[in-house]
């Protein structure tokens, strides 16, 4: 008899061509009632077993990981791995989607040669006194993966050891190489956006690497492209697009070669149409660019005119605008705020992450009023840089020692506390609004958006559990929408990964159908009926 996870797969192929890719919860039901359920006693209770696991999860009773380990999970996770169409991993940064295999060998020539010292002491300033020795690949790996607990800024320091060996032309194509061959065996990718910074020379202390003053922007585009274009080779079906990206963060510039950000901005953008020039190969691969970093002090206007110019110059050499916003920030209107800039200055063509336009305002007021109550009800004052204190000073308060009473951990009497709560009403409808607004003249423009499960919960705070992602909200919204993982390795997951948790997120609603079209970006739904009957066929021809 065939093993239970190849079972559970057959009869999940058998639904889905029947029933042409219904919601999973759907899904499960018809399975459940099948006959063979009944001749199959195992498979029925898998089955059974799994619509519990399911349903105690919209209950937050159950972790992600319990749901991923169980045989229909990898049943489905066959099902995607072997679709016929490939995916579109639409966005995935080089530094940390390396796995620890190919960065261990590279790391350890570092380690062993002339500036051994320069690359301890930065492995000690950002991963503690107890990362060294690093002795074997698992030393490795526990260094590149973002540990239970860490935050956006642990996250953008770790990515520092991968960065180390990214040190020249050769090592750029062997990496692209090597991620490329990782995503299409193992993850049914075939066609990637790969993020990436052309030159890593900054201001910043902390973000200084030894070892790469005679790598040039150059070396960098042109290494990734050899390792892609040596893949796609092999592989022609395979499809790649470079998309250079920049830190949005002020000091994040070459400030010994350059006056301002802006003049570097520039410099970097006449590098790219330069190299463009000289090697017209790139040009179907390298046609746009996005702006990375942290962006919580990133939100106002004047912190967009320092690369709008140059955006623009682009625009008109056929460029398209990617940028990473609405991921976190200090307050919510800030993180609308950044969409609204983006969109009205830059002219962007799609967002990544977007978060600030599926948070659902109510909620999200409501429980920071609860938990400024709870704390004021036990005489405790709020931290001044934590989320609540920023929000409750970003309010319009009729009076103000209600905020102050608040922020002092000074008790608050009845009638406050129903003032209170209509102040956090009045912003959340306030802020409601501005999201609604935003997002109409998303549709309008058509900007696309990139959505990044694992990425948005790991990193942030704003949702506390998968099921309140909201891509499923996005799509029935009519939002025109992508599927990456940004970090793969340093965020443990993988694209087929982040597709089960969007399904198991809203497992009434969103449609298998619907997720694939989303991921293989096929739009022709007969076409991709007939693929999922092709499925079928394969499968019992194979039996």
């Amino acid at each position: 008899m065939l093993n239970l996870t190849t079972r559970l797969k057959t009869e999940l192929i058998k639904i889905i061509s029947e029933t042409n890719g219904l919601s999973l919860n759907t899904t499960l039901d018809l399975m459940a009632h099948s006959p063979k359920m009944r001749e199959d006693h195992q498979l029925g209770k898998s089955v059974l077993e799994f619509r519990e696991l399911l349903a105690a999860y919209s209950r937050n009773a159950v972790e992600t990981e319990t749901l991923l380990r169980h045989p229909m999970s990898q049943a489905l996770f066959q099902y995607l791995k072997e679709f016929p169409i490939p995916f579109h991993e639409e966005h995935i940064h080089l530094s940390g989607s390396l796995t620890a295999d190919f960065v261990y060998p590279r790391l350890m020539e570092l380690l062993n040669g002339p500036n051994k010292s320069q690359y301890e002491e930065k492995i000690r300033e950002i991963y503690g006194e107890k990362a060294l020795p690093i002795k074997n690949i698992e030393d490795v790996d526990r260094l590149i993966r973002l540990q239970e607990g860490q935050k956006f800024f642990e996250y953008l320091r770790i990515l520092m050891i991968s960065k180390f060996i990214l040190n020249s032309r050769q090592a750029h194509a062997d990496a692209a190489y090597h991620m490329a061959k990782d995503l299409y065996n193992n993850y049914n990718v075939g066609n990637l956006r790969l993020k990436f910074t052309m030159s890593r020379i900054t201001s910043m202390k902390s973000e200084q690497i030894p070892g790469l003053e005679n790598l040039t922007p150059e070396d960098v585009v042109m290494g990734l492209y050899d390792g892609l274009a040596k893949f796609k080779a092999e592989h022609p079906g395979f499809g790649f697009v470079l998309s250079p990206s920049f830190r949005k963060e002020v000091d994040f510039y070459d400030k010994e070669r350059f006056k301002t950000k802006k003049d570097y901005f520039e410099n970097q953008i006449n590098l790219i149409l330069e190299m463009i020039e000289k090697h017209p190969e790139l040009k179907p691969h390298l046609s746009e660019i996005d702006t990375v970093g942290d962006e919580k002090e990133h939100f106002r206007k004047a912190h967009f005119e320092q690369m709008k110019d140059a955006l623009r110059t682009l625009q008109f050499k056929g460029f398209t605008i990617r940028s990473h916003h609405g991921e976190t920030w200090n307050i919510l209107r800030h993180g609308l705020q950044a969409v609204d800039n983006a969109m009205d200055i830059w002219q962007i063509d799609t967002l990544e992450h977007g978060l600030s336009l599926g948070i659902n305002p109510n909620y999200y007021f409501h429980r920071i009023f609860q938990k400024v109550l709870e704390l004021n009800a036990a005489h405790k004052p709020l931290d001044p840089d934590s989320q609540e204190a920023n929000e409750l000073e970003d309010m319009h308060w009729p009076e103000e020692k209600i905020k102050r009473k608040l922020l002092e951990g000074k008790p608050l009497t009845k009638d406050e506390i129903y003032k209170f709560s209509e102040v956090k009403f009045n912003t959340a409808r306030e802020m409601e609004r501005y999201q609604h607004d935003l997002l109409n003249r998303m549709l309008h423009k058509g900007v696309t958006l990139i959505s990044l499960p694992s990425s948005n919960l790991k990193l942030t705070q704003n949702f506390p559990h998968y099921k309140d992602h909201p891509f499923s909200w996005w799509e029935k919204k009519g939002v025109h929408l992508g599927v990456g993982t940004d970090n793969y390795v340093t965020l443990s997951t993988n694209l087929i990964q982040e597709m089960l948790i969007l399904l198991y997120a809203d497992p009434d609603n969103l449609k298998i159908t619907k997720l694939l079209m989303v991921a293989t970006r096929e739009t022709r739904r007969p076409y991709l009926s007939n693929l999922v009957w092709e499925i079928r066929k394969k499968n019992e021809n194979e039996k």
